[in-house]
């Protein structure tokens, strides 16, 4: 079991597969044989104290089967796997000594790319079967000695096969120097097929900059991602045909950056375009809901998920128009919400919403239908510091209103006391101190909403 230093060590590629050796496979048939001798030893019936009598037979076969299957299942593992190495080296002795006795005319490139594939096959497996026959003879010798029967050609295969497997090595050395001119000359055809090529993809990658939807107004763009997208799939195709020749002929393959990059940024434009359509829908939705029932806190929460979502995306895209236009969108409408809820304060006129319209240069009409379309088509993203400042001026004019309100109030109740003058017994104001505080703190008041720059409409 490898530790876990090996296993970070390994990284991706993974750590490397130690199938257990035939010593292992031994020790384990050797411990199930061995219990289940001991398990065998154990008496049939047993008796306690003179009368307490029990049949232990039907739990000692149990165990004895349970045992023996453990054995067998170790046993079948070997057995298997010596039939399937000897079996599949005997189909591809049959296959490979058929495939390499043709003669390959000059020219044929289909006759030449088969016999190539058999020299590369024979190439591939060489190593491993070259080391294959002794371990499988110290198999068969096992499991032999444990009086496993074995398939009744594996003996003659096993003598046969080593023999075959030399006549295939020695055919692939000749047949690999009678093609050799023939795959020289595929060879240099096959080079120039992989730089016209690698000139292609530099080709195409320069059409899908302009042809996939980049832009933030592109026009259909599902429809151009679509096409761009079989575009990159025929030439994957053909891409691949050129590697897999290129393989069989050991020749070195240029990496095609190009492509891959148009592979990668396809798959990375639907993305994009697909949380362009989730926030314009969801915006879409918005725009017709009325005035009165723009839930302003909640739309905001939804535009911050977007925000995050639009950051969470490859950093590749930061650099595309789309994404600077969906990005650019969102913000937009984080603002004009901020001030959509602003204009929501009560304090809010019918004179205010004429002075956002002048400030807007946008005219509509202020009613019970006016939805959040109508309010986004003032562009209140732009005129953020017009919306807050008209705003505190309704603020402002509320509270000199409900002053002037409660002066009117206090005045209207106001009695004046009156006293008749020692002379001439004419009616005069009557010295009020209650009144005279009254007086002057309410012309404190008045003073301090005369030195407002909003009074105006007061005056």
């Amino acid at each position: 079991v490898p530790t876990p230093e090996e296993i970070e060590a390994a990284g991706e590629a993974g750590v490397p597969k130690t199938p257990p050796t035939l010593r292992q496979f031994k020790g384990q048939v050797d411990k199930y044989e061995k219990l289940h001798g001991e398990v065998e030893m154990f008496e049939d019936i047993k008796v306690f104290d003179l009368w307490f009598r029990i049949d232990a037979r039907p739990f000692k076969q149990a165990v004895l089967n349970t045992v023996k299957r453990w054995s067998l299942m170790f046993k079948q593992h070997l057995l298997n796997h010596v039939s399937h190495s000897l079996n599949d080296l005997a189909s591809f002795v049959k296959v490979t000594i058929a495939g390499l006795s043709v003669t390959v005319p000059e020219g044929d490139y289909k006759a030449l790319v088969e016999v190539m594939g058999h020299l590369f096959a024979v190439k591939g497996r060489q190593e491993e079967t070259d080391t294959m026959f002794e371990p499988l003879k110290q198999t068969i010798e096992l499991l032999k000695s444990y009086g496993q029967a074995l398939p009744e050609d594996t003996d003659q295969l096993m003598i046969q096969l080593p023999e075959q497997w030399n006549n295939v090595k020695k055919l692939s050395a000749v047949m690999k120097q009678n093609v050799a001119p023939l795959q020289a000359n595929e060879c240099n055809v096959l080079r120039r097929k992989l730089a016209s090529f690698d000139v292609k993809q530099h080709e195409f990658r320069e059409k899908f900059r302009v042809t996939a939807p980049f832009q933030f107004d592109a026009k259909m763009p599902y429809v151009r991602v679509d096409k761009s997208h079989r575009d990159i799939k025929e030439m994957e195709h053909v891409m691949a045909e050129l590697q897999e020749a290129a393989g069989l002929f050991e020749l070195t393959v240029p990496d095609f950056k190009q492509l891959k990059a148009c592979r990668k940024e396809v798959g990375m434009l639907k993305s994009l375009w697909d949380m362009v359509e989730l926030v314009n829908s969801s915006f879409n939705d918005w725009n017709s809901t009325l005035w009165k029932d723009i839930n302003v806190e909640q739309m905001d929460i939804d535009c911050k998920k977007f925000v995050k979502d639009i950051r969470a995306l490859d950093k590749e895209m930061r650099a595309w128009d789309v994404f600077n236009g969906m990005d650019s969108m969102v913000k937009n409408m984080v603002t004009s919400l901020k001030a959509v809820g602003e204009l929501q304060n009560p304090a809010i006129r019918e004179r205010h919403w004429e002075q956002l319209m002048q400030a807007t240069k946008v005219k509509f009409v202020m009613s019970d239908k006016t939805n959040l379309a109508d309010l986004l088509a003032l562009n209140l993203h732009k005129f953020e510091d017009e919306v807050r400042t008209i705003v505190d001026k309704a603020t402002k004019e509320l509270s000199m209103e409900k002053t002037l309100g409660e002066l009117e109030v206090t005045w209207s109740q106001m009695q004046f006391e009156t006293e008749p003058h020692h002379r001439t017994g004419s009616n005069l104001l009557k010295s009020n101190e209650e009144l005279i505080e009254t007086l002057e703190e309410n012309q404190v008041q008045l003073q301090n909403m005369m030195t407002c720059k909003f009074v105006g409409y007061f005056l």
